[in-house]
């Protein structure tokens, strides 16, 4: 790797190129971490760990691509069940966007992604992640763990495009959730506070200065910015830390609040 990472980083990088490389000899010619590894915010037991890899274009039309790409997503299986038994939780997987190796230069909303896998989804077609957000993420920050250093394959973020992509992101994802989530009924866990208020926030940051940060310091730069949200952000906040959740506000307030902050900082977007 290109810098210092966490060992949890290392090891699990290290075992999937091992594993890709098995699967698909030669394929996997560069790759590199964006997402809170190239944020510098990674978070050991908690994050996991988002991988662009490039392949070689000898690899175009072959019948087995697919198949060989859906057996490197598996391949995390076994290690991530032996984290669960140890009580590490889901943290450390590898989601991974393939493009090919050729298209690395051209603009991101011009990329047709090879596949991808996010969690337990696999993706035959598609990658959500070549957009201009984690372009900027790989091009300021990301951390190199094959092949040449990022800054030499000559990305295009579409930078101009940047605030547009976020903002339609917002409408089309994160404004339905919020409505989704005043639906409901049950009591929310932090952890679904966190997701539903950093993404946003995070987003707000990009609409209005143009910077790509972390879902932690998203949440905190929204809580300077909406105080009257701050209550419910340090739910969020707090959760991130992996400390105590604060008992304001109480638990039962936790939906209609965050529904309120989504909205509010959506709003502002």
């Amino acid at each position: 790797m290109d810098r210092n990472t966490h060992p949890e980083i290392d090891d699990a990088v290290r075992r999937y190129l091992a594993a890709a490389d098995r699967l698909l000899p030669g394929a996997v010619t560069a790759a590199a971490l964006g997402g809170s590894v190239a944020l510098g915010a990674y978070r050991p037991g908690a994050s996991d760990i988002d991988m662009v890899a490039a392949l070689d274009d000898a690899w175009r039309g072959r019948p087995d691509l697919v198949r060989r790409l859906r057996l490197l997503h598996l391949s995390q299986v076994p290690r991530v069940a032996g984290r669960l038994a140890r009580g590490l939780g889901f943290s450390a997987t590898v989601n991974t966007s393939f493009v090919w190796a050729s298209d690395l230069r051209r603009p991101v909303t011009a990329i047709e992604p090879v596949a991808s896998h996010v969690g337990e989804i696999f993706d035959p077609r598609g990658a959500f992640d070549v957009n201009p957000v984690v372009w900027a993420e790989l091009a300021h920050g990301g951390v190199t763990v094959r092949g040449p250093g990022v800054a030499e394959w000559g990305l295009a973020p579409e930078p101009d495009l940047l605030a547009g992509w976020t903002r339609d992101n917002l409408r089309d994802y994160w404004s339905p959730l919020a409505d989704r989530v005043a639906r409901g009924s049950r009591p929310l866990r932090a952890g679904r506070v966190a997701w539903c208020l950093t993404g946003p926030a995070r987003m707000h940051v990009t609409t209005t200065s143009g910077a790509v940060v972390s879902k932690a310091d998203g949440a905190r730069r929204a809580r300077a910015t909406f105080p009257e949200h701050a209550p419910i952000l340090g739910v969020a906040l707090a959760h991130l830390a992996g400390s105590a959740v604060p008992v304001q506000p109480p638990r039962d307030q936790w939906r209609e609040q965050t529904v309120a902050a989504m909205r509010g900082i959506i709003a502002a977007a």
